[in-house]
């Protein structure tokens, strides 16, 4: 019997290259939404550790214009925090595109899987039978040749 041999097997290649390529994509998309989240949450550090500033320049007095810098800077943190929160919105909706990608990815090479499996079941089912085929006639034989030796 000859070795099995799947039909498909260079599109199942392909899709599993597909599949492995839209994973690292979707690594990629996952990483870049932590580093940003990682960057949003230091600029809201930074905007809390300046409005305490200000409430201390406040109950020591300080200069009107020395409070009003700090306040610019706060305002200016507040936009960099709102951009961010923008730029994250981006990025998930990136990230949803592909795990969309990789699940369809996954289902289409799962699709050819379950052919190859298919495809194998059939054949080992096939080489069952005709080793059994050639069990029967060896036994067949055997037996047809011990009559005759009794004959």
């Amino acid at each position: 019997m000859n070795k099995f041999v799947f039909k498909l097997e260079p599109l199942y290649d392909y899709r599993q290259r597909l599949q492995e390529i839209c994973q690292k994509e979707f690594g990629e998309a996952q990483r870049k939404l932590d580093e940003e989240e990682a960057k949003l949450e230091t600029l809201r550090e930074v905007y809390r550790k300046a409005s305490s500033d200000i409430d201390g320049l406040k109950e020591k007095g300080a200069r009107f214009d020395e409070i009003d810098l700090y306040y610019s800077y706060a305002t200016g943190l507040k936009k960099h925090i709102s951009d961010q929160d923008k730029l994250i919105k981006r990025t998930r909706q990136a990230l949803e595109v592909k795990r969309g990608e990789l699940l369809e990815a996954s289902k289409k090479k799962k699709v050819i899987e379950v052919m190859k499996e298919k495809s194998l079941n059939s054949y080992i089912e096939t080489s069952n039978k005709e080793e059994q085929k050639i069990s029967d006639d060896i036994v067949s034989s055997r037996f047809n040749r011990g009559v005759e030796h009794e004959k």
